[in-house]
């Protein structure tokens, strides 16, 4: 079971929210700046049984989109699909993997690209289809690293061993 709650999930977003505004923007590596939020909807979507990624995600990349954006609902969007991506990965494989976590990161990196591209070209935005591949390498290794490095913060939220570490202690007696 998970020790996550709902009133814990929400500051933990808001504070990766004003970290991604205020820090990561103005953080490039190869021309791009990491999104910290759609790594945390992902984490959150593969550790989690609830479902903190799709609404905190809808929440908060509303809010993004708010802070940061010309046109409102992309990254609500892609967080969404980013936690559709990310499900079924949960159900299948163990949760103390990371790599399956650089596999949901992988997917949903793309998605949210082309997405917001998409939705830009769709308002007469000038970027090329180019730029955004161009892009899409740099975006998936620092998202990649963003994502293992959330992984094994949260992970021992949901992992805790403490039956394990009670049984052996009791042979040990």
């Amino acid at each position: 079971m998970s020790a996550m709650r709902w009133y814990i999930a929400a500051p933990i977003f808001f504070a990766a929210l004003i970290i991604q505004t205020a820090l990561l923007y103005r953080f490039e590596l190869w021309g791009q700046s990491p999104n910290l939020l759609l790594c945390m909807v992902c984490v959150f979507s593969f550790l989690y049984r609830e479902p903190y990624g799709l609404v905190m995600g809808a929440v908060f990349g509303a809010l993004l989109d708010v802070a940061t954006s010309w046109y409102f609902g992309g990254e609500a969007i892609s967080f969404v699909l980013a936690f559709l991506v990310a499900r079924p990965f949960a159900k299948v494989f163990n949760h103390e993997w990371f790599l399956p976590e650089i596999f949901v990161v992988a997917i949903a990196t793309p998605i949210n690209a082309f997405l917001i591209w998409a939705m830009y070209k769709l308002v007469g935005s000038p970027v090329k289809l180019h730029f955004v591949l161009e892009s899409l390498p740099a975006l998936i290794i620092m998202h990649c690293v963003l994502a293992v490095l959330l992984h094994f913060m949260f992970v021992r939220t949901v992992i805790r061993h403490g039956i394990d570490r009670k049984f052996y202690g009791e042979i040990l007696m």
